[in-house]
């Protein structure tokens, strides 16, 4: 596993899992989240079913998973958001 480039905890209720992540991955990029699909060049969409993401984790009791964007590994575990460079890369 790699450096950790962001920890966040999150109360999926609040805060859609797509927007956390959106949001994670464009401070890491330090650019404004609506940038990110150009800075990237890619779309999370590209990577993963954002409805399906986040009817998964918001209806779970203790959701685990993880998916690879761009360069990037995203991890969630529960209520909390980790991001870090995805070591197949």
């Amino acid at each position: 596993m790699g450096k950790e480039l962001f920890r966040g905890r999150y109360v999926w209720s609040s805060t859609t899992p797509t927007v956390a992540i959106v949001n994670a991955i464009a401070g890491i990029e330090n650019v404004e989240s609506t940038e990110l699909p150009a800075t990237l060049d890619t779309h999370l969409y590209d990577h993963v079913d954002p409805e399906a993401l986040d009817t998964l984790v918001t209806t779970s009791s203790d959701p685990e998973l993880s998916f690879v964007v761009d360069d990037y590994r995203v991890e969630i575990d529960g209520n909390q958001l980790s991001i870090t460079p995805d070591a197949d890369r």
